[in-house]
């Protein structure tokens, strides 16, 4: 890729890292009157916490907070430990030559475009059809494509790892089977081998069981306050069964402080969190994808554009740009509201973050239809769509099937 240095992106990752750190530990909280101690915490019951050593010192308090966030998961085939994580990969000394990613999900996906685009020779190995499983379908094979097309990722789907060896050279050899056909292959001279297959609730030795903190399918119970099933205790962020975000925990924080220390009762609309997948196109989505739609409402309109191909907007076409367009509007045919918006192109993320504010505020199609456009955008097509374009519905569902 002209003008990139891999040196130069990690002195100013480690820079960045080092000036957040001491922000926030040497200024902002001791500012704001938090005692910080250092060292591993472990709960005794539901009021008290010792901590380990340097700080070896046992604490009380009415009120326990959990946010010890997630660890990398890593699936149990011979060779795994000659894999790394993402918490390692922007760690590594130089920039590889071929890197080979198992698992598909959105770290995956999204470290397979950075690399794709620095001119690393990048693979994803992944069970499934298509990647980013949970997201939106018609926004999945939109990914995929472009994945390929517009990064150069090599995308081994429907193909599981079995193994990975080490090669005289130095260098890995990724073993792995197709659940299609059952043949095999070898993914040769990898110089590293990226598992990305989940992250799981950094819970190991935090003393659950003994504050009467209840787990299920590996993550904190809580209610909607984000109370667990002991009441002097709260979790917040990727430790719990919600969603996996930052901007979503430090939502979760300011709720938790209103709840428990102020004069409101607030809890986060989940349904409703406009976010972001940084792939290479990004995509921008707010709301439920249409399968999770179809099951929970009768009666749902999806009204698409840039399936099969993709869209381009108007500018991309002057300019010759590779890049495709997907954007796509689910709604309630029985009450007008808008169930959910998806957009996969350049910007989905700025895009997004407007069209999550109205859809807080329940945002419908007619409303949709009665936004002006600003032209020429990406984001107008959301508006124009059921709108100015007078499209038809690609897909209508009556009694949750299609009709």
């Amino acid at each position: 890729m002209k003008g990139f240095r891999w040196e130069h992106l990690l002195s100013k990752k480690r820079a960045e890292l080092t000036k957040l750190h001491t922000r926030q530990l040497e200024k902002h909280l001791p500012n704001a009157g938090v005692d910080v101690l250092t060292g591993r915490g472990s709960l005794l019951d539901g009021h008290t916490i010792h901590v380990g050593a340097p700080a070896n010192k046992t604490v009380t308090a009415r009120t326990i907070l959990l946010a010890t966030g997630t660890t990398p998961t890593a699936i149990d085939i011979p060779g795994v430990e000659h894999c790394i994580s993402s918490d390692h990969l922007l760690e590594l000394p130089e920039l590889p030559r071929r890197l080979a990613v198992i698992g598909a999900g959105y770290i995956a996906c999204e470290f397979a475009c950075m690399f794709g685009a620095w001119g690393t020779d990048t693979h994803v190995i992944y069970r499934k059809d298509l990647p980013l499983a949970g997201f939106d379908d018609d926004c999945r094979r939109a990914i995929a494509r472009q994945m390929a097309s517009v990064n150069g990722v090599h995308m081994r789907q429907q193909t599981s790892p079995t193994r990975v060896e080490k090669q005289p050279d130095g260098r890995y050899s990724v073993h792995t089977r197709s659940s299609v056909d059952g043949s095999e292959e070898v993914l040769a001279d990898c110089d590293v081998v990226l598992m990305a297959t989940g992250r799981h609730a950094n819970v190991e030795g935090l003393g659950l069981e003994k504050a009467g903190v209840e787990m299920s399918g590996g993550r904190v119970n809580v209610d909607k306050h984000n109370r667990t099933t002991c009441e002097s205790i709260y979790a917040i962020g990727d430790v719990t069964d919600r969603m996996q975000l930052t901007p979503v925990a430090i939502q979760e924080a300011f709720a938790f402080l209103q709840h428990v220390y102020g004069s409101g009762s607030s809890a986060l609309d989940y349904e409703r969190i406009a976010t972001a997948t940084f792939t290479q196109p990004p995509m921008g989505t707010c709301g439920l994808p249409e399968h999770t739609a179809v099951a929970r409402y009768p009666n749902v309109d999806v009204y698409l554009d840039g399936d099969d191909g993709g869209w381009h907007a108007e500018y991309h076409d002057f300019i010759d740009a590779k890049m495709e367009l997907l954007v796509k509007v689910i709604v309630n045919a029985d009450d007008d509201r808008v169930l959910g918006i998806h957009i996969v192109g350049k910007d989905a993320g700025e895009i997004m973050q407007g069209f999550g504010a109205a859809m807080v505020c329940g945002l419908t199609k007619q409303q949709l239809f009665d936004t002006v456009a600003i032209h020429p955008t990406i984001a107008e097509e959301i508006v124009c769509i059921p709108g100015i374009d007078q499209r038809p519905a690609v897909r209508k569902y009556r009694n949750h099937e299609l009709a």
